[in-house]
């Protein structure tokens, strides 16, 4: 069990799974742009890393210098097609709720206004002494600009922060900002590349955060 007094989340597959409308976006980008369209899970697997990286990982080689283009498209259609299938994670109102007398905040890589939209859109925004996205930092994860932002804004100890997320950035940034880190492996990417990262601890169900955090 830690003892915290702060504790910070990622947004995408670990509050939220929102990878049924990133893929959407994705795809009706590929296809206004001539290109295949994806699978599901290759696309799933590529969500975490901020917009630009994500388009990067789904264009082909050859068509890279289309990059700013397809960023115009997905965010047209991602911003108008953001809360259709995004959905809280089982029990994560449970684990807010429980932890509201805490400094909660999140650190992700979507942009401010997408996450703020979609905090709003889900009637969580109200926990959150902070919110950090990906283009407030000149870093993004897996960098610990974004945590460090939190920890100083907050006045909190990293060794009274945990930060909880689903993917090997998240972990690596915790590690570098000095922070207990706690892995997701209900998120996008599943147990192994979170053992793989080093996480302090690995959880399978949101409301496991109860138990470890006190």
């Amino acid at each position: 069990m830690f003892r915290t007094e702060l504790i910070i989340f990622d947004l995408d597959g670990t509050l939220i799974d929102s990878s049924e409308d990133i893929a959407w976006a994705v795809n009706k980008t590929l296809r206004q742009m001539g290109l295949e369209e994806l699978s599901y899970q290759a696309i799933k697997e590529s969500i975490g890393w901020g917009v630009k990286m994500l388009l990067q990982r789904v264009l082909p080689e050859n068509k890279q210098n289309l990059l700013e283009e397809a960023r115009v498209i997905f965010m047209e259609y991602y911003s108008n097609h953001i809360l259709v299938k995004t959905k809280l994670y089982n029990g994560a109102v449970n684990v807010l709720e429980h932890f509201k007398s805490k400094k909660l905040a999140i650190a992700t890589n979507k942009p401010l206004n997408l996450t703020e939209q979609i905090l709003d859109g889900l009637s969580i925004s109200g926990y959150f002494k902070k919110v950090v996205g990906g283009d407030g930092v000149q870093n993004k994860k897996p960098a610990p600009e974004a945590l460090e932002i939190i920890l100083r804004k907050l006045n909190t100890s990293p060794k009274a922060t945990v930060f909880a997320g689903d993917s090997k950035i998240d972990i690596e940034a915790g590690k570098q900002a000095g922070v207990i880190t706690i892995g997701a492996a209900y998120g996008f990417r599943g147990r192994q590349e979170l053992e793989d990262a080093g996480a302090d601890m690995i959880i399978e169900d949101i409301k496991e955060l109860i138990s470890l955090c006190r």
